[in-house]
């Protein structure tokens, strides 16, 4: 994993990691704050229901909070986070500390990036702890290059999509 920059609008750091498979992903991502955000970036279409659960189970127990899923099958990576997501959590965690998650589909990975970047907000009980953006791209050099030059330079990004200068809608 590797810092990449940071975006000025929320101030989280950006984080990239490449991985071939998705056993590749470490089991403990290490970020310097108790929350991230995730944009996972993977064809997840031959994976295992277990593939998935463990690759959402490390995230999780690693901090992530939000979890933005892009890619071929990434309905299936959402829904499987949100399963574990609510087995993992706590008697005593209520729904007011639930851990948030989108899929996009339908959208070009520059899209899903800028909505990690931009939009991506996760619960008000994680807020102020979640100072990092980690972008995992899975089996895929073209785009794991995306999401780098992307978290490069943000402000690019947004201008290119015709989002203008405040990087907001």
């Amino acid at each position: 994993m590797e810092l990449i920059g940071r975006e000025h609008t929320s101030g989280r750091s950006l984080y990239a990691l490449d991985a071939l498979r998705s056993d590749d992903i470490p089991r403990l991502l290490s970020v310097p704050s108790p929350y991230y955000v995730c944009l996972l970036a993977w064809d997840s279409r031959q994976a295992s229901v277990a593939e998935i659960g463990t690759v959402v189970e490390f995230l999780i127990r690693s901090g992530c909070v939000y979890m933005c899923c892009w890619g071929p099958d990434c309905e299936r990576v959402h829904d499987l986070f949100d399963e574990f997501e609510v087995e993992m959590r706590s008697p005593a965690e209520s729904d007011d500390m639930c851990l948030m998650s989108t899929w996009h589909t339908r959208d070009p990975l520059s899209e899903a990036i800028w909505f990690s970047l931009f939009l991506a907000q996760p619960h008000n009980a994680f807020a102020n702890g979640c100072r990092s953006l980690v972008g995992v791209s899975v089996g895929s050099p073209e785009w794991a290059a995306e999401i780098r030059a992307a978290f490069a330079d943000p402000a690019k990004l947004s201008k290119q999509l015709g989002y203008g200068n405040d990087c907001r809608l």
